[in-house]
């Protein structure tokens, strides 16, 4: 199965994205992103596993977040916090969207949407915290 027209490959892929993807994200924006949900990222239900969104909404706004701070940022997960408000099932295309709340020094406020056929999937927002470098006072 494909992205819709104005999708390309993720830019920032990992081998966790590559076992769950492929991830697409939009040509005219990277805080955007889509997935196509087939057998593999199902429950023993039928429907789409909540840890595959968790996954795939920490990953984006982390990334936006980045971009947001420059690229030499570091960051890491402090908190998620999701609400889940229906399902998807396989088949299904899954667009989600990352903005930042708040970018500071230490600490970055993220949220997430994640949309099914226009209805609300999977609301989210976390917490990243600008790792150290090493030395660095």
């Amino acid at each position: 199965m494909s992205a819709p027209d104005g999708y390309a490959p993720y830019h920032r892929s990992s081998r966790y994205l590559e076992l769950i993807g492929p991830l697409y994200e939009a040509a005219d924006d990277p805080a955007r992103v889509g997935l196509r949900i087939d057998e593999r990222h199902t429950n023993g239900r039928g429907f789409l596993h909540a840890g595959l969104l968790v996954a795939v909404a920490d990953t984006i706004m982390g990334h936006t977040a980045q971009r947001a701070l420059g690229p030499d940022a570091r960051l890491v997960t402090v908190s998620l916090t999701t609400d889940f408000t229906s399902s998807a099932q396989a088949g299904d295309w899954v667009e989600g969207h990352a903005t930042i709340r708040r970018a500071g020094r230490r600490l970055s406020f993220g949220a997430s949407e994640f949309t099914v056929a226009g209805r609300l999937n999977l609301a989210a927002s976390g917490v990243f915290a600008l790792q150290r470098q090493a030395g660095a006072e």
